[in-house]
């Protein structure tokens, strides 16, 4: 029998995160029990982004490089990401506060041209209500609410990938 030790964590719980749910309410359930206060709309699950609990969305393949990086830094057990199944499709990061001062029109431009967008408190997060990628699904599985990177580490490593490429495309 392999140990757990060497199977990711998102592997384990993708097995049976929502097996038993039934309903809006259960797959509700569940995320409070990873510490999410979730509320459900028509038939759905989302929270709420705030200062302390927010959402950083970015193409695909940014978003590999940036967990990629994120995960080879070993600082984070979990990098909870969601994204839905379609062409040009993002990944929606789940991410703590920001630390650090404001960031700047310039750099939310350079971000937004990218295609990079920084959910403000009070938007919606729609979560994932199964463990199948037919809809909204998980691409990594948050443990709980508390563990997670910043928004400023997010954004600070997508900016480095974003400004790594377009020096390459001067090069060019």
């Amino acid at each position: 029998m392999p140990s757990l030790g060497s199977v990711e964590p998102e592997r384990i719980q993708g097995v049976v995160m929502f097996e038993r749910c039934h309903s809006a309410h259960e797959v509700a359930y569940v995320y409070r029990g990873l510490g999410f206060a979730v509320s459900c709309f028509y038939g759905r699950v989302s929270l709420t982004a705030t200062p302390t609990l927010g959402a950083v969305a970015m193409p695909a393949g940014l978003g590999a490089q940036v967990r990629a990086h994120l995960e080879e830094e070993s600082r984070w057990v979990a990098i909870p990401i969601l994204s839905y199944p379609r062409a040009q499709r993002e990944w929606v990061f789940l991410v703590g506060p920001a630390w650090g001062g404001k960031l700047g029109e310039h750099t939310i431009a350079q971000l937004e041209e990218r295609g990079v967008r920084i959910l403000e408190s009070g938007q919606r997060v729609w979560l994932p209500m199964t463990d199948h990628p037919t809809g909204w699904y998980w691409v990594s599985q948050p443990l709980n609410a508390k563990t997670m990177p910043s928004r400023t580490s997010v954004i600070a490593v997508a900016r480095q990938f974003i400004a790594s490429s377009e020096l390459a495309a001067a090069w060019r």
